[in-house]
């Protein structure tokens, strides 16, 4: 019953993510890493990405671009209504006083962009564990005695290195910074969002591993053990949601 479960939810994933990809090819998204980020999450939300993607992450060039011209109409109404205001407070400043723009907006639900900061960071280590999983399948790492330990080490290494990856693509997208700055921003933003995704990953999986499957084996190459894997990214997206918050609040890395 378990192999005949995991089998489904495996190969679902498999499907929505051709499914996601599909509908990408004719609605890329504006931020090109997120294109990649949406097939990713499809290999284990399966079901959830799929209703994720078409609730909120798919894009609708039209309607965006008939929501842009309406805000630009009202704006320029604003901005008509208020110019002799803005002119008398113009005088009143001082001569060396900076000028902002804001750098764009976005009619995305506070919830939604967060979740998607979260599933960006979730996307590295999706592809950091499907790499170091069957790496580590034919070349076992053991670390302390433990190639359980091994193997963590290896993949939240691998995930830190193909996050930081991600989230400077994404800084490189919005801003036109040094390689160096965007880097040291990129750890900064995806450090902590990856711990806590990892930390839920490992949580989930030393369950299944010291408790569920503690005398049945659970080899890598199994429909099992990548279901299991499957539930360990939704648990890793549970305890890096609240992180991904907390991150955008204090303003170390930008919602989505």
């Amino acid at each position: 019953m378990l192999t005949t479960t995991s089998l489904f939810f495996v190969c679902s994933g498999f499907a929505i993510a051709l499914i996601i990809a599909n509908n990408l090819t004719h609605n890329k998204q504006s931020m090109k890493i997120m294109n990649v980020v949406w097939v990713l999450t499809a290999l284990w939300a399966s079901y959830l990405a799929l209703w994720a993607y078409f609730r909120f992450g798919k894009e609708n060039k039209q309607k965006e671009k008939s929501m842009d011209m309406a805000s630009d109409m009202k704006m320029d109404t604003d901005m008509e209504k208020n110019m002799d205001m803005q002119d008398m407070k113009m005088q009143d400043m001082p001569m060396d006083m900076p000028m902002t723009m804001p750098m764009g907006h976005n009619n995305r639900p506070h919830w939604q962009s967060i979740a998607l900061s979260a599933l960006h960071c979730g996307a590295g280590c999706t592809l950091a564990d499907i790499i170091g999983e069957w790496f580590t399948y034919y070349f076992p790492i053991s670390i302390g005695g433990s190639m359980i330990i091994g193997n963590w080490i290896f993949d939240f290494i691998l995930a830190l290195l193909i996050g930081v990856y991600f989230q400077f693509y994404a800084i490189r997208e919005m801003e036109h910074i040094t390689v160096s700055a965007g880097l040291t921003r990129a750890f900064k933003a995806d450090f902590f969002s990856l711990l806590s995704w990892q930390i839920g990953m490992y949580g989930w999986m030393a369950i299944v591993y010291f408790l569920i499957f503690k005398d049945i084996p659970l080899p890598k190459n199994t429909w099992t053990f990548w279901f299991m894997m499957q539930i360990a990214m939704l648990v890793g997206f549970v305890c890096a949601y609240p992180m991904n918050a907390l991150l955008i609040k204090l303003g170390v890395k930008k919602g989505m």
